[in-house]
């Protein structure tokens, strides 16, 4: 039951991005022309997004009054995107914060998504077209082709806008706008959605979808031609490895049920699940009422975030060929009283134009050729926080940003000290020993932990770690007590030694070197080592 009203209380929100319902106003087709909008193939755009924090008037601490005034200061500005097709487009703009720009550069095509910010020396990219061959699966299979995508948008969003009934508060009217800088005789759509509305518009809309077989088969017909080469794809990957015994055959067929009996059988699966999620709705319906009422009673705070005072105001503007053209979308949200924060509202404001409508574009594609900052979502890790800032100038506002208000540098390692042989599988490192009142920490664990790069000579005997953030190199050698750090002779208060397999050395002097500061908790008898 409680697992129900979260998934209720989640929907009814999900009910606020839907725009308007079947019905045709003001001779608009609203449901078609909404429907037909989400498959444009190509436009020229401009947007701006900016977010206000409402306070409640309680008084607030200074850290609060801080993290308000930094929200407050966000926005994003979006001053040329480009869709080319649906695979290929470009974004240049700026984010704002703290009374600081950032601009920006993204582009995508098949092969890359490339990022570019003011003060990097080369652009990021992320290398799409290889994204699994980590896993042996060829990336083509797991890719809807075009035609693909664009049906199935299409008959997603006219499924949806089909059984959504209207909202109390629309209309249309004919206005004179203006588009990058042409002006236009335009249709004005004006919708607005409150919290209290969306019980009614929830319960209106399933119970549309609950009659709707035809539409709901529509629907799970086009998913199904988009996505069971990919399951299927999946499947052969995986019963191959089974087959090399890299993967154990008890995890196959998914455990699907009735399903997997039919899966390979387009008609036969559609029906199946038309009818599985027709019953299920049907079943939903007939306790929605009782559900709800229980959600709200038994959190009262809803009343508050549902009610009049959240509200979704969008202006959605067509042209004559019935292409929107100009957005303006306000969202307020009602914060509930007993949520212990000093704020009343959210508000999330953007407004949008656009332009060359479905014709001939080419994407600001960002070059590569010179060279760029791979990142291998597979192998995210290896990114480690020296590799990113190392690609930005350090004066510049992205490399600050990365740094200071991202914290990428930012570790903390806590060490127990404590020999407890129930839970010493659980802590992934050799105990710190204490040698002479000194404490002596396995040298990789820590090294790694820090981001440092760990080599051995062809001895085992010298040891050479190489830090993340400084390049800074330091040299141990077992049984001695001095180290070169940065050739410079630093004498250690007690040897490196091997124990048990691993390399240890001095706590103070290693998380010195690597950049890091010290603390002891007595109570938990556990080491803190941090880097700001």
């Amino acid at each position: 039951m409680k697992r129900m009203k979260v998934l209720l209380a989640a929907f009814l929100v999900s009910m606020l991005v839907i725009l308007a319902g079947c019905q045709s106003v003001g001779g608009l087709d609203i449901s078609k022309t909404l429907a037909d909008n989400l498959t444009v193939k190509s436009s020229e755009s401009k947007q701006t997004l900016s977010l206000e924090i409402v306070p409640s008037g309680t008084q607030m601490s200074e850290e609060e009054k801080e993290m308000l005034d930094l929200i407050n200061s966000f926005s994003l500005t979006i001053d040329h995107a480009m869709m080319q097709d649906a695979s290929t487009g470009s974004v240049e703009g700026s984010l704002s914060l703290d009374g600081k720009k950032l601009p920006f550069h993204v582009s995508v095509d098949k092969k890359n998504l490339i990022l570019w910010v003011e003060g990097a020396k080369q652009p990021i990219s992320i290398a799409l077209d290889t994204l699994y061959s980590g896993y042996g699966v060829d990336a083509a299979n797991l890719q809807p082709t075009t035609e693909q995508s664009q049906q199935l948008i299409k008959n997603v969003g006219k499924f949806l806008f089909k059984n959504v009934s209207n909202p109390a508060s629309i209309s249309v009217s004919s206005v004179t706008d203006t588009v990058y800088g042409e002006s236009l005789s335009l249709q004005k759509l004006h919708v607005d959605i409150r919290g209290d509305e969306l019980v009614g518009l929830a319960k209106s809309f399933l119970t549309s979808v609950s009659k709707d077989k035809e539409g709901v088969k529509e629907l799970i017909s086009t998913l199904y031609d988009v996505y069971y080469p990919i399951f299927k794809s999946e499947v052969d990957t995986l019963n191959e490895l089974s087959d090399m015994g890299n993967v154990d055959e008890e995890v196959l067929p998914f455990g699907l049920g009735t399903l997997n009996s039919v899966i390979d059988d387009k008609e036969a699966a559609v029906i199946y699940l038309t009818n599985q999620l027709q019953k299920a709705l049907n079943e939903f319906l007939v306790d929605y009422d009782k559900d709800v009422n229980e959600m709200f009673t038994d959190t009262p705070e809803l009343n508050e975030l549902f009610s009049k005072n959240t509200v979704l105001a969008m202006d959605y503007m067509f042209d004559k060929n019935l292409n929107v053209r100009k957005q303006n979308i306000d969202l307020t949200v009602q914060i509930p009283t007993t949520i212990e924060a000093p704020i009343k509202q959210i508000k999330v404001h953007s407004t949008s134009e656009i332009w060359n409508v479905n014709k001939a574009i080419s994407a600001n594609i960002i070059d590569i050729s010179k060279g760029s900052l791979a990142i291998d979502l597979l192998n995210a890790n290896k990114v480690t926080p020296g590799t990113m800032l190392r690609n930005f100038d350090n004066q510049s506002e992205a490399y600050r940003f990365i740094k200071e208000d991202m914290g990428v540098t930012q570790k903390y390692i806590y060490m127990n000290t404590l020999v407890d042989e129930d839970y010493d599988w659980y802590y992934g490192y050799a105990l710190p020993i204490d040698v002479n009142k000194t404490k002596m920490v396995p040298l990789r664990y820590v090294a790694e932990q820090l981001d440092a790069e760990l080599k051995l000579d062809a001895s085992g005997k010298q040891i050479t770690i190489i830090d993340d953030l400084t390049g800074s190199t330091i040299v141990l050698k077992n049984g001695s007590n001095q180290a070169l750090v940065d050739g410079k002779v630093v004498k250690l208060t007690e040897p490196v030694m091997k124990h048990d397999g691993t390399y240890y050395v001095p706590l103070h002097f290693i998380a010195k070197a690597l950049g890091s500061t010290v603390q002891w908790d007595n109570d938990s008898k556990s080491i803190l080592i941090e880097r700001k």
